[in-house]
């Protein structure tokens, strides 16, 4: 909440904020997600109003500093905080690295390249998410890492101990990776930005959903005199009802037949078959059983010895993995996704998918869908080096 001090901000505008970002990072989650290849959990932030002298982020340090500059739509200053520990698992995470903490870790050019570039992803899609929120282009320079060791945050965001800004915390779990928390600094201007368009919009909406003013009431008709001749009315034919079929009768001697009850058309216009007492019966219907393709049972011809030996292999658990296409891009290329980036394959529409266990091709076929999840059904064997030596065998 903001004191005496910070004047700038109402609690209204510090609510704004946090509901703004807490949208926005929740997009930024969804990025990162996909980059690390685990799930990944931002939590509602904490808002505070501070001056740079006061900022306290020592349960951070050592950290790092990323700066981000808004250069399309809105202008301010936004200074990512973490933990330099937390950095270093994330890229062990994109990297495939054992997830451990180095002591000897050193953010040299080609880690702070790749902080950059997943800062670049969450930052991306968070000012994707404000560009769909406030309905205008937003845009944000490259995201510039700086370890908060060599120089102070005064000198990183160029503000002096006086300035207001806007401190926002976070908690930020990786699944499988670490639960730790991280720190969003707005420079004022922003900050302030952020909430009057937030305000601004809400503040439409509810004008929008605001019920329209009920109609001013017609004025009363003058009272008639009774000596005044009545009005005649106008008389409107009532619509007439669809004749019901008459009841059968009964034989002599016989049971009364099962009267059917027609079915009925919209009222005033009787359905086209009441006149025969039932539906037509039904055209007859040609059901025939699936015909599913049989595929031909394998028989390799290995011998019996290998066939022992092979039992003992039948345990070991393979990975599977199913590969819809490939592409070539160049470095340059790939570092310039953003989401949303379309990726075009080598394969068309419609052809089989491979079937790779352990990096080996072994097989293709269709993709369907089996209880709301993606299944391959196998439509080819491809014979691999390993079944033709044991062939030769």
């Amino acid at each position: 909440m903001a004191n005496d001090e910070n004047i700038e901000f109402s609690s209204y505008e510090i609510d704004a904020v946090g509901e703004i970002l807490n949208i926005s990072m929740g997009s930024a989650a969804t990025a990162v997600s996909e980059l690390l290849n685990a799930k990944v959990w931002i939590t509602t932030p904490t808002v505070n109003v501070v001056k740079v002298g006061d900022l306290n982020y020592d349960n951070l340090e050592p950290a790092i500093c990323v700066k981000i500059v808004y250069v399309e739509g809105i202008t301010g200053l936004n200074m990512m905080v973490l933990k330099q520990n937390d950095v270093q698992l994330i890229l062990n995470q994109l990297l495939g690295n054992p997830l451990v903490i180095d002591p000897d870790f050193q953010f040299d050019e080609l880690n702070i390249s790749a902080v950059s570039e997943v800062m670049n992803q969450m930052m991306g899609a968070s000012a994707t998410a404000l560009s769909d929120l406030l309905g205008m282009t937003v845009d944000i320079s490259v995201p510039m890492p700086y370890i908060i060791e060599s120089a102070s945050f005064g000198d990183l965001c160029e503000m002096d101990a006086d300035a207001t800004v806007v401190a926002v915390t976070f908690n930020l779990t990786v699944d499988g990776v670490m639960e730790s928390e991280f720190m969003s600094v707005m420079s004022l201007p922003l900050a302030k930005t952020l909430s009057g368009k937030m305000i601004e919009k809400f503040s439409a909406d509810e004008e929008e959903e605001a019920p329209a003013a009920a109609p001013a009431p017609a004025p009363a008709a003058a009272p008639t005199t009774a000596a005044a001749a009545p009005q005649p009315q106008m008389q409107q034919p009532m619509p007439q009802m669809p004749q019901m079929p008459q009841m059968p009768q009964a034989p002599m001697g016989g049971e009364m037949p099962m009267y059917q009850m027609p079915p009925q058309g919209g009222y005033g216009y009787p359905n086209q078959y009441a006149a025969y007492g039932a539906y037509p019966p039904p055209p007859p219907v040609n059901v025939q059983n699936a015909q599913l393709h049989q595929f031909d049972a394998m028989d390799f011809g290995i011998p019996t010895d290998q066939k022992d030996n092979l039992k003992l292999l039948m345990g070991v658990p393979l990975e599977i993995s199913v590969e819809i296409g490939t592409a070539k891009r160049k470095v340059k290329d790939i570092l310039e996704f953003t989401q949303g980036t379309i990726i075009e394959l080598e394969r068309q529409a419609g052809a089989p998918v491979d079937i790779v266990v352990n990096g080996n091709l072994i097989a293709r076929g269709d993709v369907v869908v089996i209880d709301d999840n993606f299944a391959v059904r196998i439509t080819e064997i491809v014979k691999s080096k390993f079944i033709e030596s044991l062939d030769k065998g």
